[in-house]
C-alpha cells in the first residue's frame, strides 16, 4: 500500500516528487491519495482521471479521499463515488489515517477485491473506510475507532436508509 502523503514545503520540485510518486505508485497494489495530493500531482486532471491513470501505471486498487465529501475508489474498470456521513466535526488529524487503516482491515477480509474488484465490493469497502474516518474527524486527535465502533455506525446508516 501506499500514501503519498504530499507536503509541497518538504518536497523538492514538482517534476522529481511526481517521479518518485509515480516511481513508488507503479510498485504498490493499492494506492490512497487525497484529492489535495492528487492536485498537487496531476494540477486540473480531475480525481477521476487521476485514478484511471493511476490503474495503468500498476496499483489494482485507488482510493482518492475527499474531506467531507467522502471519496473515490476505484478497481479495473469500476470506479465509484463514496458519500461521507454528515457529521460534525472536531479535528480533521488522522482521518486520511483512519481511512488507510480501514482500508486495508477490508483487504484483508475481502482479498478477491484486488483480483476482482465488483461494483457491490467497492462500495462497501469505501462505506466503510468513509465511514471510520468520520468517526475520527469527531473526536479530538488522532483517535481511530474500533471495528465494532464502525459496525454500529454502519448498521445505524443502514437502518436510516431503509428497512
Amino acid at each position: 500500500t501506499f500514501d503519498p502523503n504530499i507536503r509541497e514545503a518538504l518536497v523538492p520540485d514538482h517534476a522529481s516528487a511526481l517521479a518518485r510518486f509515480e516511481r513508488l505508485a507503479a510498485m504498490s497494489d493499492v494506492v490512497k491519495l487525497s484529492d489535495e495530493d492528487a492536485e498537487w500531482l496531476y494540477p486540473g486532471a480531475g480525481e477521476e482521471s487521476v485514478a484511471r491513470r493511476l490503474l495503468v501505471m500498476g496499483p489494482r486498487l485507488v482510493a482518492v479521499t475527499r474531506g467531507g465529501s467522502g471519496a473515490l475508489i476505484a478497481g479495473g474498470d469500476i470506479m465509484r463515488s463514496i458519500v461521507a456521513p454528515a457529521v460534525t466535526v472536531r479535528d480533521t488529524v488522522g482521518a486520511g489515517d483512519t481511512f488507510m487503516a480501514a482500508l486495508i482491515t477490508q483487504l484483508l477480509r475481502h482479498p478477491q477485491l484486488l483480483a476482482a474488484p465488483t461494483t457491490e465490493l467497492l462500495d462497501a469497502v469505501g462505506r466503510y473506510a468513509v465511514t471510520a474516518a468520520a468517526i475520527t474527524v469527531q473526536r479530538v486527535g488522532a483517535d481511530l475507532p474500533t471495528a465494532a465502533e464502525i459496525g454500529s455506525a454502519l448498521d445505524g446508516a443502514v437502518r436510516q436508509d431503509g428497512p
